[in-house]
C-alpha cells in the first residue's frame, strides 16, 4: 500500500548552512585531484561539511542521552570540526601530532578533549560556523607546510606559517579526474605554468579585510574557468602555440591535447597578483603617514602614480614594464614588510593553488586541447597575459607525473637520467619554447599502465 503524500514531505533544510555544507563537500568529491583531496582532508573540510549538513536539517551533533553531564558526547564528525574552526585550538592541533587521521581523537587526545570543551563552552559548533559563514574561510592550516622557495628567508618564513587568507570562490569549475591512459594516441603540447590559483577572489590577509580584492585568475585551473580557452599568455607565445597546434593537426588530423607544466614558486611573479596583493594590503592596513611613504617611493618607479589608496592604482601598476613591477615589489619587501606592509613572499603565498604548494617543479596536473585552426583569442580576460589559446579543459590527471616522463626523446638528448627529477637547467630549457610529443601506447607501458 503506497504511503499517503503527507508522508512524504521533505525535511525542511536550512539554506545557508546547506548551501556552505554542499559547496564544502565539492572540495573532496572522487572528481577532485588527489592532491586537492589530501588539502580538504588535513583542512577537515568533510567533517565540517557533515556536521553543517546534520545541522542544516536539525539534527544532534551529540550521540547518547543524559546530557553533556551523562552519557551523551559529541560526534567525532562534530569534534573534528570544532578543531579545525576553533581559534585556540587550531595551533594546538599542528603541535600535537602532524600525521593524525580523523577518527575522533583528530589530532591528539588532549586536543580532543580541548575541542569538547570548546564545543559545550560555545553551545556548540553553529556559533563558530556563523562566523565564518559568509564567504571568508581561515586557510591557516593550509599554510603549515609550503615550499620553502616561496621565501628562503627564515625569519620571513614563520610570518608565512601563520598567515591566513580570506577567498571567496566566484566559480566552481569542476574538473573531471582524468589518466594519461585515458588520452592513448593523443599528441600534446606542452608549456609552462605558474602556481598562481584561479576562480576566487582574495579578500582579505590575517585580521586585514581588503578594500579592494584581488582577482585569482591562475595559473594551471584557466582553462576550466574560462569558457572557450585552454591557455593565455602573450602574443608571440600564443602564435607559437597556435602554430605548433596547426602543424600537428594537419599532420594527425587531430587537436593536440594541452599539458601545461609547473614552474618554481617565484614562476608567478611575472603575474599582477602577486603584486597586487601587496599593494591591497598596504591600502587596507598602513596609517597615513606610512601611505604617504609608500607613495612617495613608489613615484620612484611610476612617475604618474596616483596613490595607493586611488582605483587608477591598479591598471598603473599592471601596465607597468615587468622590470618595475618586479622592482617596485622588492621595494615595498625591504622598506614597508614591517611597516605595515606583507613580504614579497606572503604576496606569493596568498595568491597559490593550495594543491600546489608543495608539489615538485616541472609536474603536469591539468589536461586541456587546443582548438587548432580557430584564431587567437585577442582579449583573454587576464590581466598579465592578454592573448587566448583557444580551447578547452579536460581534466585533472590523477597521477602525479613530470613533464620529461612523457618526453623521453628530450630526456636522453639532455642527458637526465632521472626524468621524474630534472635538474633546474634542463627545466628553464624547456622555457624558451613549447614542445609537443605523443602519448603513445610504448610510452604508457613504459610508465607502467
Amino acid at each position: 500500500m503506497p504511503y499517503p503524500n503527507a508522508l512524504l514531505q521533505a525535511t525542511p533544510r536550512n539554506a545557508l548552512l546547506g548551501n556552505v555544507a554542499d559547496f564544502l563537500a565539492q572540495s573532496y568529491s572522487p572528481q577532485r585531484t588527489q592532491q586537492a583531496q589530501g588539502v580538504a582532508n588535513f583542512l577537515a573540510l568533510p567533517q565540517i561539511s557533515r556536521t553543517l549538513d546534520r545541522l542544516s536539517y536539525g539534527e544532534p551533533l551529540t550521540t547518547g542521552a543524559g546530557g553533556i553531564g551523562g552519557t551523551t558526547r559529541f560526534n567525532n564528525d562534530a569534534l573534528d570540526a570544532a578543531m579545525a574552526i576553533a581559534p585556540t585550538i587550531g595551533p594546538a592541533a599542528k603541535l600535537a601530532s602532524k600525521g593524525a587521521i580523523a577518527t575522533g581523537k583528530f589530532v591528539a587526545p588532549k586536543v580532543g578533549e580541548m575541542a569538547e570543551g570548546y564545543l559545550t563552552k560555545t553551545g556548540g559548533i553553529l556559533p563558530a560556523i556563523e562566523k565564518n559563514a559568509a564567504g571568508k574561510f581561515d586557510n591557516s592550516a593550509l599554510m603549515g607546510e609550503f615550499d620553502l622557495r616561496f621565501d628562503p628567508r627564515k625569519l620571513e618564513q614563520t610570518k608565512l606559517q601563520q598567515m591566513t587568507t580570506n577567498v571567496v570562490p566566484t566559480q566552481q569549475a569542476q574538473a573531471p579526474s582524468v589518466s594519461l591512459a585515458d588520452f592513448e594516441g593523443r599528441p600534446f603540447i606542452t608549456s609552462m605554468s605558474d602556481r598562481t590559483a584561479a576562480g576566487g577572489n582574495l579578500v582579505g590577509i590575517n585580521d586585514v579585510a581588503f578594500n579592494r580584492p584581488v582577482g585569482l585568475m591562475g595559473g594551471q585551473d584557466f582553462m576550466f574557468n574560462n569558457p572557450g580557452q585552454v591557455w593565455a599568455s602573450a602574443q608571440n607565445p600564443v602564435k607559437a602555440i597556435m602554430k605548433g597546434a596547426g602543424e600537428i593537426k594537419a599532420a594527425t588530423g587531430q587537436n593536440p591535447l594541452f599539458l601545461p607544466w609547473r614552474m618554481a614558486p617565484t614562476g608567478g611573479d611575472f603575474a599582477a597578483m602577486t603584486g597586487e596583493t601587496m599593494l591591497s594590503y598596504a591600502d587596507s592596513a598602513m596609517n597615513k603617514t606610512q601611505k604617504r611613504m609608500l607613495d612617495k617611493a613608489i613615484k620612484q618607479y611610476i612617475p604618474e602614480w596616483s596613490g595607493v589608496s586611488s582605483p587608477e592604482s591598479v591598471a598603473q601598476f599592471r601596465s607597468a614594464p615587468d622590470t618595475v613591477r618586479k622592482a617596485l615589489k622588492q621595494m615595498m619587501d625591504v622598506n614597508f614588510r614591517d611597516e605595515g606592509g606583507l613580504s614579497i613572499g606572503q604576496g606569493r603565498l596568498a595568491v597559490a593553488d593550495p594543491a600546489q604548494l608543495m608539489a615538485p617543479d616541472a609536474g603536469v596536473m591539468n589536461v586541456g586541447e587546443i582548438y587548432a585552426g580557430q584564431p587567437m583569442v585577442m582579449q583573454s580576460g587576464h590581466p598579465s597575459y592578454p592573448r587566448g589559446v583557444p580551447g578547452q579543459g579536460l581534466g585533472t590527471l590523477v597521477e602525479n607525473r613530470n613533464i620529461f616522463e612523457l618526453m623521453p626523446e628530450v630526456a636522453r638528448a639532455r642527458g637526465i637520467i632521472n626524468p621524474t627529477n630534472p635538474g633546474q637547467t634542463d627545466i628553464r630549457a624547456l622555457q624558451m619554447k613549447p614542445y609537443a610529443g605523443v602519448i603513445s601506447n610504448e610510452l604508457l607501458k613504459r610508465l607502467g599502465y
